[in-house]
């Protein structure tokens, strides 16, 4: 019997800093084993998702540091009441975002997906043998 890894959802609020000030957004954290280094964050839209992926590792270090430059800085802060959020400053050619998320909600997705695959593993979740046999096969 085949157990494939699972993928990893975690719902949270996020915070929207804007030019009027801030506004909660709704958002969705995703790992899926089979792209074992990438992570999502997706923001959820009326009617339609907005979806950016960046490496795992980016959000693991950000946690504890700041990481990142170019398209994706991670972060961690305190919100206005003290506590802890992470910060994630988001770049396009259309504009740039910065949310915040509770700490708590990321520490509680990043303790999920370890359990899916451990950090320095996911190469033995790559199947790079039968991508290139597909790839030779299309030819």
């Amino acid at each position: 019997m085949n157990h494939a890894p699972r993928v990893v959802n975690q719902y949270l609020i996020l915070e929207l800093f804007g030019p009027e000030g801030t506004s909660p957004i709704e958002a969705e954290l995703r790992y899926d084993p089979a792209d074992p280094y990438a992570v999502a964050v997706v923001f959820l839209m009326a009617g339609h998702e907005v979806t950016w992926v960046f490496a795992r590792d980016l959000l693991i270090r950000g946690v504890q540091g700041p990481v990142g430059d170019g398209d994706v800085v991670v972060f961690p802060s305190l919100d206005d009441d003290g506590r802890l959020v992470v910060g994630l400053e988001l770049s396009s050619p259309q504009g740039r975002a910065l949310v915040e998320a509770k700490a708590q909600d990321v520490l509680e997705f990043l303790a999920r997906t370890r359990l899916v695959v451990w950090p320095g593993t996911e190469g033995d979740y790559l199947k790079l043998d039968e991508e290139i046999a597909a790839i030779l096969v299309e030819d």
